[in-house]
């Protein structure tokens, strides 16, 4: 089927600016929205108070911006609910929080990004990380993105053609570099950040499979830096390992013994 026959400018334009507000920013402003679509004010001010009028954005609190509305959400949290991954992950998920009181993630690959679906929010007072359900980040400096990388050659050699941004000092930038740090992940079958995304977080995530075996998302733990790093060397990697491999378990897949035991011991 010839999808280009039945492709539309018009809506093609409003899609535009819907993605400007997950690319861009949450918070963007007519001409913001014109730099990061290529379209004229006028064209882009008469899609934009169509998308007001039906709630799909809705003036922002930061002077002239705009940001998505509540119809945005809504088609959101139906979407989020259709997902079997979270559904079948949400109970192993919050027992792995519960016994590390560290926050978990959720996240599927979206082109050159990851974008979150389920966040646990740890069980300490304060958070630095700016991760939310639904917001994206950079896949290649970030544990969940390598680890969705790893295991997908097409998307790597896509993210390896660069710009590669770097959030922090210490962020891989180099493509070589990059390639032979995602060739370990899928060696090892997990991935670290240690600082790459955000400068005092630390992660580790680890591949969740499909009745097939292919890596459908990841899932992660991420912490400060002071109380991640011990936890690193007291059997962090191991269980969120574990942990993915049981998610992979009750979605079917049945590829290592570990997975079928996780599951059989959880489910008797």
């Amino acid at each position: 089927m010839k999808t280009n026959a039945y492709r539309t400018r018009s809506v093609e334009r409003v899609l535009a600016v819907l993605n400007a507000f997950t690319e861009a920013g949450p918070n963007l402003t007519l001409m913001q929205v014109c730099e990061a679509t290529g379209l004229t004010p006028s064209t882009a001010y008469r899609l934009m108070a169509n998308l007001v009028a039906r709630g799909y954005l809705e003036p922002g609190r930061e002077g002239n911006a705009y940001r998505l509305g509540l119809t945005v959400i809504r088609l959101a949290g139906v979407a989020l609910g259709q997902l079997d991954v979270r559904v079948k992950a949400a109970p192993l998920m919050d027992e792995l929080r519960n016994r590390t009181r560290e926050t978990v993630h959720l996240a599927a690959l979206d082109g050159r990004h990851i974008i979150y679906l389920e966040k646990l929010e740890g069980l300490h007072a304060i958070g630095l990380m700016s991760s939310r359900v639904g917001r994206t980040a950079p896949a290649h400096c970030t544990a969940l993105g390598r680890v969705l990388l790893a295991f997908n050659p097409e998307a790597t050699e896509e993210i390896l053609k660069g710009p590669l941004e770097a959030p922090t000092p210490r962020t891989v930038v180099d493509p070589k570099a990059l390639r032979a740090l995602l060739a370990r992940v899928n060696e090892q079958g997990y991935a670290l950040d240690l600082g790459e995304h955000e400068p005092e977080v630390r992660c580790v995530a680890a591949p969740v499979r499909n009745h097939s075996g292919a890596v459908i998302a990841a899932m992660s733990v991420s912490g400060p830096a002071q109380r991640i790093e011990p936890m690193l060397t007291e059997g962090l990697v191991t269980e969120v390992v574990h942990v993915a491999r049981a998610i992979s378990g009750l979605l079917g897949y049945l590829g290592s013994a570990m997975a079928r035991k996780i599951v059989e011991t959880r489910t008797v």
